[in-house]
């Protein structure tokens, strides 16, 4: 065998195992298709994978409001730690 026929062997073996391939995977992706759950009826517009956040209100209390009495909890914590 020349070294031309088995570089023909080599690249239409891969060119049927490619096809093969396509076609298994193409099978495979159409059996996952039919066993996908129903989606909902219900309301075809709501969101599916993210949910909505909606910004706080301004009368809400302030981000920094949250970490000074944060540091002031942790102050006293630290204070009942050392009277012990």
């Amino acid at each position: 065998m020349d070294v031309v026929d088995l570089l023909v062997t080599i690249v239409v073996v891969t060119i049927l195992v490619t096809i093969v391939l396509a076609l298994v995977t193409y099978v495979a992706y159409k059996l996952r298709l039919s066993r996908e759950p129903a989606s909902r009826e219900d309301d075809p517009g709501a969101l599916r994978y993210f949910v909505p956040y909606p910004p706080p209100t301004p009368d809400a209390e302030p981000a920094d409001a949250g970490l000074e009495r944060l540091s002031r909890d942790v102050a006293s914590v630290e204070g009942h730690a050392s009277e012990a």
